[in-house]
């Protein structure tokens, strides 16, 4: 169980920082690579999953032990969090930052709730969809092609939803809204004003994550479900 967990944790710290620093056109494909590398690295170990989802999933499809999938979700989310202080200090919090936060402050935080939680979901949805279908089934075990498929799905997501910023994924979504209050530590100006702005902001957002949150949850409980109403005989 040992390397299976030491392999989750480093992955998924990778994951979510790139996920963290990484922006623009290019971020689908950048995050594809380097998830690419890390599925063909971790799989033939831990199965490769680097996502609370993915791991819901697995237990709700009866390939993975409940216990054990508690002890995947706890170390990415470590993982999740230690990415997050690596990722804030590479950022840091600048004077744009600060008029960034005060702007946000000022408006509804669910407004607009609804187009990016239905991204999340579905997006999970899919992604968890064509894990348990290359990574699980006994239609296509022994193939090699698995990492390609969940890279291209994850590429192909994030530039259908990339308008609304979605994860598809528990650690990634809880590295990305706590890294700013660790860009505090590398702050221009006051790191102390720097950090209240931060967990003002994170407080502000927290009801917009909870909700991402959830969808992803729903969406990988749900595709686990449909892939075992398809396929009653993977049971």
């Amino acid at each position: 169980m040992r390397p299976k967990l030491l392999i989750e944790g480093l992955a998924t710290f990778f994951l979510c920082m790139a996920c963290a620093l990484v922006q623009g056109p290019l971020a689908p494909f950048i995050i594809g690579s380097l998830l690419l590398a890390l599925i063909y690295m971790g799989g033939p170990v831990s199965q490769a999953h680097y996502n609370p989802a993915v791991t819901l999933a697995f237990c709700v499809r009866r390939r993975q032990a409940w216990s054990d999938g508690a002890a995947y979700v706890a170390v990415q989310m470590v993982a999740a969090l230690g990415a997050a202080v690596v990722a804030g200090l590479f950022l840091g919090h600048s004077e744009e930052n600060s008029e960034h936060i005060l702007s946000a402050l000022t408006e509804p935080v669910l407004e607009g709730w609804l187009p990016g939680t239905m991204a999340e979901f579905f997006g999970t949805f899919l992604l968890v969809f064509v894990i348990l279908l290359v990574a699980t089934s006994r239609r296509t075990v022994g193939n090699s092609y698995y990492g390609l498929a969940i890279a291209a799905t994850i590429a192909g997501l994030m530039g259908v939803f990339g308008a609304f910023s979605p994860d598809f994924n528990p650690a990634v979504a809880f590295c990305r809204g706590v890294t700013g209050c660790f860009g505090a530590l590398n702050a221009e100006g006051s790191g102390w004003l720097a950090f209240q702005q931060e967990i003002s902001f994170l407080a502000h957002s927290t009801p917009r994550i909870l909700l991402a949150l959830i969808a992803q949850g729903l969406g990988a409980f749900l595709a686990a479900g449909a892939f075992l109403a398809i396929f009653p005989e993977e049971r």
